[in-house]
């Protein structure tokens, strides 16, 4: 990596994604800033932390993005009159048509006081079909100076048409190294437990530093292991049961899901390693390369809406038996 991407992305204060921060500044510093841009990326990848960034450098009264002009702070605290966050309510399952048209019809005003007009639209695939395509009608003709931001897990849960108009940036894992040393520094964790949790965070930089700072996330990592025990124990129809109670909360909490499958996958991917380097394992390597293909499908059956219950009954009744599983 370049040392100049690395000193963007310090300066933007975004670890791990210098590569995107690089990208972004350029298309700043030679006024080629699109209309749209669509962040992806697993759950806590540092998708909405990017595009807050960018929000910032948009409008920072001392660019290229200084953290401390009155514009800096408000947008840090969602509460810029011309940066807008729109997110699903935790109460509902879509967001809806009536917030993208009240969108519409606040893009035409003109700012109070920023450069740019900036609309970011959290987990974009939350989007109901009709907003979906009443946001198409705002990005097939956007205004001058409105700058519209989707982050989304995967491209493939938006509409093709959508995803079109938007410059894309898929976000990778952030490295090892530079995600533990930040935690250490940043969040003042000692260096084994920031080893640890980079190691637990498979990248995601967002979970690890949320972590770090509120114990309740590992504690929820324990009970989706704890979950992950009693599948291994239980009979069929007792993994059918489980499934059906996954299935359920996908429907209502996709969110929950998603993290359960993805702890699943971390604890496989764990116990491959101990096998494949001759120490303790509870499975040999095939059988846990095989159950880790499974929880890998799956997610990506779940993104791409396949059936739930299908894909979770298949995946429960696939995975080995076995005694409980370690944290």
């Amino acid at each position: 990596m370049a040392a100049t991407e690395r000193e963007t992305g310090a300066t933007w204060g975004i670890v791990g994604h210098d590569w995107a921060v690089a990208l972004l500044a350029r298309a700043l510093t030679e006024g080629h800033v699109a209309h749209a841009y669509l962040f992806s990326g697993p759950p806590g990848i540092g998708k909405t932390t990017l595009a807050r960034a960018f929000a910032q450098a948009l409008n920072c009264t001392a660019p290229p993005r200084c953290g401390a002009c009155r514009a800096c702070q408000l947008i840090a605290r969602d509460a810029h009159p011309d940066v807008r966050l729109l997110a699903r309510p935790a109460d509902k399952k879509n967001l809806s048509i009536e917030e993208i048209q009240a969108l519409r019809e606040e893009v035409a005003l003109k700012p109070v006081e920023a450069r740019h007009k900036v609309y970011l639209l959290r987990e974009a695939e939350d989007l109901s079909e009709p907003a979906a395509n009443a946001l198409l009608k705002t990005l097939e003709e956007p205004p001058p100076g409105v700058v519209l931001l989707l982050t989304a897990s995967t491209p493939d849960l938006l509409l093709p048409t959508l995803v079109s108009r938007c410059q894309q940036f898929r976000l990778r894992p952030v490295a090892w190294a530079p995600l533990a040393a930040h935690l250490e520094r940043t969040c003042g964790v000692p260096r084994a437990e920031a080893e640890r949790l980079a190691t637990l965070s498979e990248g995601r930089i967002g979970w690890a530093v949320r972590a770090a700072r509120d114990p309740a996330l590992l504690a929820a990592r324990q009970a989706h292991t704890t979950l992950l025990e009693t599948v291994l124990a239980a009979s069929t129809l007792g993994r059918l049961r489980l499934a059906a109670e996954l299935a359920e909360r996908w429907a209502t909490a996709p969110a929950a899901v998603r993290e359960t499958l993805a702890t699943w996958r971390s604890w496989w991917r764990e116990q491959l390693r101990a096998s494949l380097a001759g120490s303790p394992a509870r499975f040999d390597a095939e059988v846990c390369g095989r159950a880790l293909g499974r929880v890998q499908q799956t997610l990506d059956d779940l993104e791409a809406n396949v059936n739930a219950r299908l894909a979770l009954d298949a995946l429960l009744l696939a995975l080995p038996r076995g005694g409980g599983a370690a944290a």
